[in-house]
């Protein structure tokens, strides 16, 4: 009960008022009285805080301490109209109150923000979607130790399902996820539940709506000729085609792999529709993974950019020399559509740690003032294991900081170039975030579905080259950490007109010569 009442503002402000008010009434004024009851008032001002924080937003924080400072005014002067004592100056003050709360919510509905909606995050390309919820469903964080049934009096009166979002987690491996449970039904129900869940901070850490991601894919863009300057090593039939391969000096890297051979083969694992498995060109390099087909052919593109078999007299090249070197996983963050969710996204990235990723590559993401906190928690998950995380920036031409995954912290963020070395038209920025680099996502050549080939433009291609480059590095040098890999390609990059808004482009040559030494010196 005490716990109740001190987590519900409305009640804090009208105790904290009512007792100032009751002190104003009385000719012996006792000063302790006033002194409690600004002490309620601040405690009100904190509980409205930390549900600010929770809902990530501030304009929150304002709206609520005006409404319940208005209501709690009135309610006060009320009293001192029975009191016959001095009334008017808490009425006036209690109106001018709920006006500017009134005002705040005005304004929080033109810029698109409201109480039920200010953690939500509004997808590239889903804009109708933005105050709905994906699958009707709602994902909740208790505290690590909080149990569910502590909020059942509070879901119960609603007909939804409840269920744990990643139950094999415990707390022992993850406090924060161990705790998320998904809420799915009617999305008016949860919408209300979720209202009524975000107030009890006693119980609940974080509630949020389970936003659906769609995969950007970026509007054409005009191609350049690109005249190739040195023969390509890897006898693949269509690596004369692939103007990827030289851009990045992969030619160099497939000299020195030729001559050297892996500590162990890197896991690189492809995050997106699923890898059709028995493509000619991945078949040799596959690790039986859940995502092992492909309806939509999206995460087929993205696993051969990062490590089909190559020298094999087949279809295409990667950096994986004769395929020893990578091995490719798969795990299905979107479905045939090309349509997931933070939980699906999130479920995928806590798959690819729990099975030893060395590389986790996402081509997906969507716009996000902040990384939601499930996405967050989940990389953070993966990078306590050991995983060098990669995602691309957004195909968008906006600033990745505002673009998920690509925006949480320890994340590499994956910007495009095309053949001049320029910024694609399409890709967004990414030199706000604190690792960016960039790599060729123009008509880039890879696996389609069913034992074909062909190009496909964005940063979803941009980010895959990165990752298989990350791949040799790992299986070259298996100690390596995400910090010494971004520090690695940042500084081995090739420094371009652009590269104030993408950061530098990868020299594959150089960053595995880089690695090399750092072997050798340990």
């Amino acid at each position: 009960m005490l716990g109740a009442l001190f987590s519900t503002p409305l009640l804090l402000a009208i105790i904290g008022s009512l007792l100032i008010a009751w002190d104003i009434s009385k000719k012996d004024k006792k000063p302790a009285v006033v002194i409690t009851g600004l002490v309620f008032l601040g405690l009100m001002v904190l509980v409205r805080l930390k549900i600010a924080i929770t809902q990530g937003t501030f304009l929150g924080l304002f709206t609520g301490v005006a409404s319940n400072m208005g209501v709690a005014l009135l309610v006060s002067a009320g009293y001192l109209a029975v009191k016959k004592s001095k009334a008017k100056p808490f009425f006036v003050l209690g109106v001018l109150a709920l006006g500017l709360s009134l005002a705040l919510t005005i304004v929080g509905k033109v810029l698109g923000i409201s109480e039920a909606s200010q953690s939500q995050t509004l997808f590239e390309g889903t804009e109708e979607l933005n105050n709905h919820i994906h699958d009707a469903s709602i994902l909740v964080e208790l505290g690590p130790d909080d149990s569910i049934m502590e909020i059942y009096p509070i879901y119960e009166k609603y007909h939804i399902h409840v269920s744990k979002a990643f139950p094999e987690l415990t707390l022992q491996m993850d406090a924060d996820l161990a705790q998320v449970y998904m809420f799915s039904g009617d999305a008016d129900e949860l919408e209300r539940l979720m209202e009524e869940l975000r107030l009890d901070t006693e119980n609940v850490d974080h509630a949020s709506i389970n936003i659906p991601v769609s995969l950007d894919p970026p509007a054409s863009t005009p191609s350049a000729k690109w005249k190739h300057k040195r023969p390509i090593v890897a006898n693949d039939p269509l690596s004369n085609t692939q103007w990827t391969l030289e851009a990045i000096d992969a030619p160099a890297v497939h000299e020195i792999l030729k001559e050297t051979s892996p500590v162990r083969k890197a896991r690189v694992a492809i995050l997106d529709t699923g890898v059709e498995s028995k493509h000619e060109d991945i078949t040799p390099v596959f690790v039986k993974t859940p995502g092992n087909t492909d309806e939509h052919g999206h995460g087929t593109h993205c696993a051969g950019i990062a490590g089909a078999a190559t020298n094999n007299d087949l279809g295409m090249a990667s950096l994986n020399w004769n395929g020893d070197y990578i091995d490719i996983l798969s795990y299905q963050a979107l479905g045939s559509d090309g349509m997931g969710s933070l939980e699906t996204i999130a479920q995928a990235i806590i798959d690819a740690a729990r099975n030893d990723a060395d590389v986790i590559s996402m081509s997906l993401g969507g716009f996000s003032f902040t990384p939601p906190k499930v996405i967050k928690d989940a990389v953070e998950f993966a990078m306590d294991r050991g995983a060098i995380v990669v995602a691309a920036s957004g195909n968008s031409n906006q600033d990745a900081k505002n673009h998920m995954p690509s925006n949480v912290e320890g994340v590499i963020s994956v910007s495009a170039v095309d053949q001049n070395g320029n910024k694609a038209k399409f890709s967004n920025t990414n030199t706000s975030l604190t690792r960016p680099i960039a790599a060729p996502g123009v008509d880039v050549v890879s696996l389609i579905p069913g034992n074909d080939y062909g190009p496909k433009s964005g940063t979803s291609m941009a980010t895959p080259v990165v990752s298989g480059l990350l791949g040799i590095m790992r299986s070259l040098y298996p100690e390596l950490t995400a910090s010494q890999a971004y520090t690695i390609l940042h500084e081995s990059g090739v420094t371009l007109d652009d590269s104030n808004k993408v950061g530098r482009m990868i020299d594959a040559d150089a960053a595995v010569n880089a690695v090399l030494e750092l072997r050798q010196a340990m």
